[in-house]
């Protein structure tokens, strides 16, 4: 779970509990072809509420292209 939720395509796209839920749904399927997590599960973990008066900020989706994009504004002057 912690491997794909550090996957920038699939982290960009899915919220942690929508992650763990794809995760769990794919074990789930595949499990005759995964015998070594028979029995096993997704420990339990807290959900994060963010309250509705939060306002988001806007962030691209690839952090190397915000860098790039701001040494590129830094090397125009």
């Amino acid at each position: 779970m912690q491997a794909v939720a550090l996957d920038p395509l699939t982290s960009a796209v899915l919220t942690l509990q929508e992650i763990r839920d794809m995760v769990a749904e794919m074990l789930a399927a595949e499990q005759k072809y995964l015998p070594q997590f028979a029995g096993k599960t997704l420990r339990a973990v807290p959900t994060i509420s963010i309250p509705k008066n939060v306002k988001r900020a806007e962030v691209p989706l690839d952090p190397a292209l915000a860098i790039a994009n701001r040494f590129g504004k830094l090397a125009k002057g």
